[in-house]
C-alpha cells in the first residue's frame, strides 16, 4: 500500500488559470485533491463536457487507488485544453521548496532567559 492517503498523493504540478468575474485566477494543482476540488467547484459550467467526465471519472479512480495518479492528472490537463483553460507549461512551473516548520508566535515561545 501507498504511503499516502488517496487524496493528498502527490502528482508533478500542473498551473490552471481561468476566467472568473472580476479576472482571471491561477490555481497550482499538486495533489489528487486539487484536481478533485477545482473539477467539482472551480471547472466553468458550460465546458462540463465529455472530457470532464473522463477527467472526475479517473480522479476518483486515482484516489482509491486503482489508477496511477499521473494518468488523472492527464486526464484532468486534457479537459482543461478542452475548455479552452490556459495551462502553465510544465518547463515554466517552479518546484515549491519543502516546506518549513512553522515559527513559534512572538510572546508564544520560550521566555527571554534573565
Amino acid at each position: 500500500m501507498s504511503q499516502y492517503v488517496g487524496e493528498t498523493f502527490p502528482i508533478r504540478d500542473c498551473l490552471v488559470c481561468g476566467e472568473k468575474r472580476n479576472g482571471i485566477y491561477m490555481r497550482r494543482h499538486s495533489n489528487l485533491a486539487d484536481l478533485a476540488y477545482s473539477l467539482l467547484y472551480r471547472w466553468p459550467e458550460d465546458h462540463r463536457g465529455k472530457e470532464w467526465v473522463v477527467a472526475q471519472t479517473m480522479c476518483l479512480e486515482a484516489m482509491e487507488g486503482t489508477l496511477d495518479p499521473e494518468k488523472a492528472r492527464a486526464a484532468f490537463v486534457a479537459a482543461a485544453i478542452a475548455a479552452e483553460m490556459l495551462m502553465v507549461k510544465e518547463e515554466h512551473i517552479q518546484q515549491r521548496p519543502e516546506r518549513r516548520a512553522a515559527k513559534s508566535k512572538r510572546g508564544q515561545g520560550q521566555s527571554p532567559s534573565p
